[in-house]
């Protein structure tokens, strides 16, 4: 006889998800590239997001065929998002409430976001959210950025819980595909890019304001819906 699965553990993704960031991180490669007299390609928008650093960088200078290093772009292009986080990041709306919700009823949370570490906790002290989550993971921590399971099967092993038991919270579909590789089930919001490019996911909202922690269950235990 089959054991019921059970809501263990929710991971959110950050930027898309918590915060509503990705217009500011396109702000900050529109104004990284004018600086080099070159025009931002909107078309690159669905391959950067959700990727780490080092390899959206290094989408970015291949595309332009940049002779700058890895490592110097990173740098400059955090600062610039760092700049526009500190001045006009905000929450995305109702989700700061869904995270309270969840850690409330005893559900172990974790925030695992590409960003590096240093925007994480820009985020967590702007917003004052550390105690929120159990655990806060960055993509310089693991090996392979998204779509690669890693970041997920690491936060699903460090909390102590199995990948069938967690429900990833997404808004890029490489994000969606990293966590359905891990093995979890994943709620997709389309804060960032459209339904069809989240149709990997369990189910695809439009606002948390349709979410609740039963639904949130309901997607672990039940098989695959989709609006």
């Amino acid at each position: 006889m089959s054991t019921a699965k059970r809501l263990e553990a929710v991971l959110f993704d950050m930027d898309g998800v918590i915060i509503d960031s990705e217009p500011l991180w396109t702000e900050a490669e529109i104004q990284f590239l004018a600086r080099r007299s070159l025009s931002y390609s909107p078309q690159l928008k669905a391959v950067l997001m959700g990727r780490d650093s080092r390899e959206a960088v290094g989408i970015l200078i291949e595309h332009y065929n940049l002779s700058e290093s890895v490592d110097d772009v990173i740098e400059e292009r955090n600062e610039l998002v760092a700049g526009l986080f500190r001045e006009l990041l905000q929450p995305i709306p109702y989700a700061l409430d869904l995270v309270k919700s969840v850690r409330h009823s005893g559900v172990k949370t974790s925030m695992a976001s590409s960003s590096p570490k240093r925007l994480i906790e820009l985020v967590m002290d702007k917003f004052s959210i550390a105690g929120l989550f159990d655990l806060v993971l960055s993509g310089d921590q693991v090996a392979r950025g998204k779509p690669a399971p890693d970041i997920y099967l690491t936060a699903a092993r460090e909390l102590g819980v199995i990948p069938d038991n967690c429900l990833v919270i997404e808004d890029a579909p490489n994000g969606v595909a990293s966590a359905k590789a891990a093995g979890m089930r994943c709620l997709a919001i389309s804060t960032s890019t459209n339904a069809a490019e989240l149709a990997m996911a369990d189910k695809v909202v439009r606002s948390f304001a349709e979410v609740d922690l039963q639904l949130l269950q309901d997607l672990v235990q039940s098989s695959s819906t989709r609006e």
